[in-house]
This record gives C-alpha cells, structure tokens and sequence, in this order.
C-alpha cells in the first residue's frame, strides 16, 4: 500500500491507496493518524498466531532506540525491525504542490 498526502477542500489529507489506485483508509487529518490506520489495518489482516500485546513497536521512540543501542554492545542488527510495520512510515505520493498549483492556475 501507499501513502497519499494530499489537499482535499482546502485542507491537508493523508490516505492509503492500494496498489491499483483504490483508496483503502479514511482520509485522516495527521501523518500519525495514518500510520496508526496502516499499522491497526496490517495487524488485523494477519492471521498467525500474534506475540505482540501492541502494535506499537518499542522501536518507533527514536531517542530509546539509539539510547539502547549505545548501552548495549550486543544491541540488534536489524535496528528497524523485522516487521513491515516496524520500519518507518513515508509519503509514497505528495500531492499537495499539484493541488495548489491547479488552484492557482500556475
């Protein structure tokens, strides 16, 4: 899936389309609330046996996750995560600058 940023009736929107363009997720006001859809969508769509009591990773607090890294000397390799939702979210599409452009008539 990809992320979408875009500027819908005046105001910045975030979304997640699949990969044939359909829009999987409400449009959400904040880049946090659309990591958290994905993530919640990804965990709910997975049906093996589930080990985790959250679906936010330890990982996500920068400042932890480079404090633990310096104190542990046999501190992970994979410092991301093995999982698809442990590595960070990004805008695939930014929109927003052909929007303004389109209403601007530049």
């Amino acid at each position: 899936m990809y992320l979408v940023k875009d500027l819908v009736e005046g105001r910045i929107v975030y979304y997640w389309v699949d990969e044939e363009g359909s829009t999987r997720s409400p449009l959400v006001a904040t880049f946090a609330l659309a990591e958290d859809w994905w993530k919640q969508f990804m965990f709910d769509r997975y049906e093996g046996p589930e080990r985790r009591a959250s679906v936010v990773d330890r990982r996500s607090n920068t400042e932890k996750r480079l404090r633990m890294d310096q104190s542990n000397r046999f501190a992970s390799t994979n410092v991301q995560g093995r999982r698809e939702t442990d590595r960070p979210v990004k805008v695939t599409f930014d929109l927003v600058q052909k929007r303004i452009k389109e209403m601007t008539g530049s």
